[in-house]
């Protein structure tokens, strides 16, 4: 019979500890462990001087704070045994393997706390060597001596920069006091409880732009930002360390990261929504639309269902002649104030989703000479009154009717070649509605030969900007070429639209200027049934 065997885990202490080395993060994560510890032991501020030899070209950190001092230098240096009280440990889950940093990133420590004194050169420590522990005179603070450390100056004081913005003591160093501008006692913010901690709820005060910027702090220190940090503008959030808990060693994330912020933004949804709700009662509707951009950050649009205004940032106004190109100047704007629901119905407001240099310009002619509003964008709740208004021009069959066509030609410029047609004016049939135009030609788009109804009225050559873009194969504007052809048919509308013969041959002639032989004199020309230069006589 064979005997039974029985195995268990074991750890070889020394090997486990020269693993530990390589667990930790970066160099400063001693920076973080010590500023905890006096936070812990209820210090009122803790202080980090830093030097460096001349002679040695040493450098040398010591850590000071006014806690209840470190009682057990035997504890100081155990694994996995943080020291502190029950109520403690069951509300912050300290590793107790904070202080292993310290040994990982100096050369050599000496501590002086409650009476006691521990001096010892770190690889002594991790090699397991007996560290003496003699008697000092306690002087009411504990005092840390870090000395060798790989980091210098510029790094140890943007890192505490960063650990003591939302700390709950002051840090200093060299004995400048480091700013904490999230600190749960700032004068400027005012932090609200809620399931997961205390937040502060930035820009609903007044209106901004974006508003789904957050910080988060674990027991005072940074563990968490959104990937778009905006540093001028963000929610703060201080979480309750009973309910969530940091990754070991560095405590720099949390377990559970993607689960975590994610009810960590749930909260904070909640908590803006309850916010907007109880703005909504107080503020005029004009003003409550002015928060629209935050309400759409955090999906809380429905809170904007039963108000009798429209956000600016939903609606457009047509301002002048319809461009395919910003190049050209943009003739949509936005209101730049939120509009009412009296205007709009007044007014009317359309869907348009024509690509000008595809689909042509005679929906957005039209709606420009009806003088209505457009829906821009599509960010509204589906149970929002708007929808209820907005006609689709998009579903409505578009026809454009040419009265008295005059004459029909080809215009070939440097870079547009396209079908011309003048007329008197011309007709846009949409739907059930007609407007008849005299002053301002339409381009038909790409699917219709590409072909523009100019009306006599009309001889600026504009209509170009409806046709093309002007934009050579790496997107760059071509100005030169453009202001040529728009010029080019500038002089052909006048030309083919005159009834003055003399207005069509000068609107086509060329610049002179360069063949001073020429000025002065008079010349008859005469052209050919085609159109052609059949002579040219000195007058």
């Amino acid at each position: 019979m064979t005997q039974k065997q029985e195995v268990a885990m074991k750890v070889n202490p020394q090997k486990w500890v020269e693993c530990l080395k390589y667990s930790f993060t970066n160099k400063t994560t001693v920076l973080s462990e010590l500023m905890q510890n006096a936070r812990r032991a209820g210090a009122s501020s803790v202080r980090f001087n830093y030097t460096i030899d001349s002679a040695t070209e040493s450098n040398t950190l010591v850590v000071s704070d006014d806690g209840c001092g470190i009682e057990s230098m035997e504890t100081l240096l155990s694994v996995a045994e943080s020291g502190w009280n029950a109520d403690l440990v069951n509300q912050e889950h300290p590793f107790g393997i904070g202080f292993l940093s310290a040994l990982f990133a100096f050369r050599h420590i000496l501590v002086k706390s409650n009476g006691k004194e521990l001096s010892a050169n770190t690889q002594d420590v991790l090699s397991f060597k007996k560290i003496p522990v003699t008697p000092c005179e306690w002087k009411g603070t504990t005092d840390i001596v870090l000395v060798g450390m790989e980091l210098d100056e510029h790094t140890i004081l943007n890192t505490l920069r960063s650990l003591a913005r939302g700390f709950p003591i002051p840090v200093y160093f060299n004995g400048e006091c480091l700013e904490r501008p999230a600190a749960e006692d700032s004068d400027y913010l005012v932090f609200i409880d809620t399931e997961i901690g205390k937040v502060y709820l930035h820009g609903l005060d007044k209106p901004i732009l974006r508003n789904s910027s957050y910080e988060v702090y674990l027991q005072g220190l940074p563990i968490y930002r959104t990937p778009s940090f905006y540093s001028d503008r963000h929610h703060v959030i201080h979480l309750n360390s009973s309910c969530f808990d940091a990754r070991l060693p560095d405590r720099d994330k949390l377990i559970d990261e993607e689960g975590a912020i994610e009810r960590i933004t749930e909260v904070l949804r909640q908590a803006i929504e309850m916010r907007l709700r109880s703005m909504k009662m107080t503020l005029a509707a004009e003003e409550f639309a002015m928060f629209y951009q935050i309400m759409r950050d955090w999906r809380l649009l429905h809170l904007l269902n039963d108000v009798p205004v429209v956000p600016w940032q939903v609606l457009k106004e047509i301002v002048s002649y319809p461009v395919c190109s910003c190049q050209f100047g943009d003739f949509l704007e936005y209101p730049r104030k939120p509009v009412t629901r009296d205007d709009i119905e007044a007014r009317g407001i359309v869907m348009i989703d024509d690509v000008i240099e595809q689909d042509g310009a005679g929906r957005y002619l039209f709606a420009w000479k009806k003088g209505y509003l457009v829906y821009d964008k599509r960010y509204l709740d589906s149970g929002h009154w708007l929808h209820d208004l907005i006609d689709d021009l998009q579903t409505q069959e578009l026809r454009i009717e040419p009265v008295n066509v005059t004459d029909r030609y080809v215009f070939d410029g440097d870079w547009t070649l396209i079908n011309v047609r003048f007329c008197d004016s011309y007709r846009i049939h949409l739907g059930d509605e007609t407007i008849e135009i005299h002053d301002d030609a339409v381009y038909l788009g790409s699917d219709n030969d590409c072909e523009a109804i100019i009306p006599k009225q009309d001889a600026s050559g504009f209509v170009l900007k409806q046709v093309g873009r002007y934009e050579n194969e790496y997107d760059d504007f071509q100005k030169a070429l453009h202001e040529a052809d728009v010029e080019a048919l500038s002089r052909f509308c006048i030309a083919n639209t005159t009834t003055d013969p003399t207005d069509a041959v000068a609107s086509l002639l060329p610049d002179f200027s360069r063949c001073p032989t020429l000025y002065g004199k008079s010349f008859r020309i005469c052209l050919d049934p085609t159109g052609k230069v059949a002579n040219v006589e000195v007058a």
